[in-house]
This record gives structure tokens, C-alpha cells and sequence, in this order.
């Protein structure tokens, strides 16, 4: 979200982003434990339906009753067709609607913190070079500015970084482990 590359004088070019990345894998246990025990106690019996076959003495009770039940259908499935799509499609844009408003209200009062990342410039899949925490999404703005004129004047990364940490206080470097593989030693 937001991405600006910079370009050093030598060296690869990176990119510079504003991301805010929830912690999904709590939302998701929750989520699956409240599933499991809605599930429980869920067979239902059909006790008590009844006699459905009075008032078929006559021929014209017969007709009634065909009549009624093609009438029935149809209306079932007129409404299963065309009203039950409609009511779940503004059920669902009321759901997202209702979830942005709730994140972005969420996100200002909890104020957890911006990352700000240094990627190499083009690759989506890389880990971060050098990440720094920020609070408010204007100042993770400036920050990605400033990380990103360190790295066009030719600073590393993880100096870019810091550079940029000693001036604010609402930035807080954090530790990024190396993704480059060891060789096994023999």
C-alpha cells in the first residue's frame, strides 16, 4: 500500500511501503472455536407434524389442494430465485460496510503502529530489508519519504532506518532477521 522506490546513486534500487498487517491468526482461532460449538446440539427432530391428508374427500378438495400446493412452489420458488439473492447481496454490502467503518474506527482508537518496510525494488515475495514502526498513517507517510531520500542519497537500508528513528521518536526501528539461507557446514 503506497509504495515508493528509491533509487541509489550504485547498488539495487528498493522500495519503500506503508503496510498494516492484522494479527489474522488470533482472528482465526477465535473463529474456528466459536464454529465448533455452534455446531453442537444441532440435530433437529421432526416431532409432531400432523395428518396432512384431511379435506381430500371430494374431488374439488383434490384440485384445491393440487392447486395449492403449484401455487405454493411457484411462490417458494419465486422468492428462493430472485427475492433471497437480492436480500443476501445487501446483506453483504451492509456486512463490509459496516466492517471498513468498524476497522477504521478501530484502527484510529487502538492505534496500533504503521510498518514502514524496505523490500528490493520489484519483488512483491521479498522479505523486509529493514522495517520501522510508526505511529499515525501521516507520519508512517513522512517516514517513507524520508527512509526513501536516506536510501536515494545512498545509505543501506538498515541506516536509513535508524537515520530516520533518531529524529522522531514515534519511530521505533525494529529487528529484521536476515532470510539468507546458511550453508551447512561439513
Amino acid at each position: 500500500m503506497r509504495t515508493r522506490t528509491a533509487r541509489p546513486p550504485a547498488g539495487p534500487s528498493f522500495d519503500v511501503a506503508v503496510r498494516w498487517a492484522p494479527r489474522w491468526a488470533r482472528v482465526f482461532r477465535r473463529l474456528r472455536r466459536s464454529h465448533r460449538r455452534s455446531r453442537e446440539g444441532a440435530d433437529v427432530a421432526l416431532d409432531g407434524v400432523g395428518e396432512l391428508a384431511g379435506g381430500l374427500d371430494d374431488l374439488g378438495g383434490v384440485v384445491a389442494w393440487i392447486v395449492g400446493a403449484v401455487a405454493f412452489v411457484l411462490g417458494v420458488l419465486l422468492v428462493w430465485l430472485f427475492l433471497v439473492p437480492l436480500l443476501l447481496v445487501v446483506l453483504d454490502l451492509l456486512v463490509v460496510v459496516v466492517v471498513l467503518v468498524l476497522a477504521f474506527v478501530g484502527r484510529l482508537l487502538l492505534r496500533r503502529p504503521w510498518a514502514v518496510a524496505v523490500t528490493p525494488a520489484g519483488d512483491d515475495d521479498a522479505p523486509a530489508v529493514a522495517v520501522a514502526d510508526v505511529m499515525g498513517w501521516r507520519r508512517a507517510l513522512r517516514v517513507r519519504d524520508a527512509i526513501g531520500a536516506r536510501l536515494a542519497a545512498g545509505a543501506p537500508p538498515e541506516q536509513a532506518v535508524l537515520d530516520v528513528a533518531l529524529g522522531d521518536p514515534a519511530v521505533t526501528p525494529r529487528a529484521v532477521v536476515p532470510s539468507v539461507p546458511t550453508a551447512p557446514e561439513a
